[in-house]
């Protein structure tokens, strides 16, 4: 049976028998259910792991300004991951010293959770699903790059869904550019809009 306390399960035992010894902890979603908006992300980091939410890091941040500029706050949507657990990488520097952090999730991890995100999706029935980033992107429409697609609204026969591509929050720790940061606030508007006519 499909269940929020189900799915929770899963995620654990994926994350706590994973053979791989490169993560660095999991989490599950965040948020009501059922619920019309749900955001999915790529894999939690660091804070996410320690505070045991999505986004509440520094793209976190970003995320929530954003969210509050159209009127949405963190618990009226859902958010969630494409991996639930935190894939690391670490580098031991010439003096001895490791250190730890984040990579992308690998095809694999991201296949452990695929049916795990479906059921999530299944039981959550948002109206819409906006991927924040490629990874969530990939995994759930045919487009390879967010550039192609963000801030348009695609339709997913094969789940029944709608999904709207966005830039991941933590783009714009990385381009800063003027013209970046209007592309990014144009989508959060262009989201807003969509939202009313769904």
């Amino acid at each position: 049976m499909n269940t929020l306390n189900n799915i929770e399960k899963r995620i654990k035992n994926i994350s706590e028998q994973y053979p791989n010894d490169m993560i660095g902890g999991f989490i599950t979603g965040d948020g009501p259910i059922p619920c019309d908006i749900m955001f999915v992300g790529e894999a939690p980091g660091k804070t996410e792991v320690e505070l045991g939410k999505p986004f509440v890091g520094k793209a976190g941040a970003n995320f929530e300004k954003y969210l509050n500029s159209i009127g949405l706050r963190r618990d009226n949507v859902r958010i969630t991951n494409t991996c639930y657990f935190r894939p690391i990488k670490r580098k031991i520097s010439k003096s001895g010293r490791e250190t730890i952090s984040n990579r992308p999730p690998k095809v694999s991890e991201i296949n452990l959770f695929k049916d795990i995100l479906n059921d999530e999706i299944n039981l959550v029935n948002p109206k819409i699903i906006v991927t924040l980033g490629n990874i969530p992107l990939k995994r759930l429409t045919d487009f390879k790059s967010i550039g192609e697609c963000h801030g348009n609204l695609i339709f997913n026969k094969e789940i029944n869904r709608n999904i709207f591509p966005m830039y991941h929050p933590s783009s714009l720790i990385y381009n800063k550019s003027e013209e970046f940061l209007n592309i990014y606030r144009n989508d959060w508007e262009k989201l807003s809009e969509t939202l009313l006519s769904l």
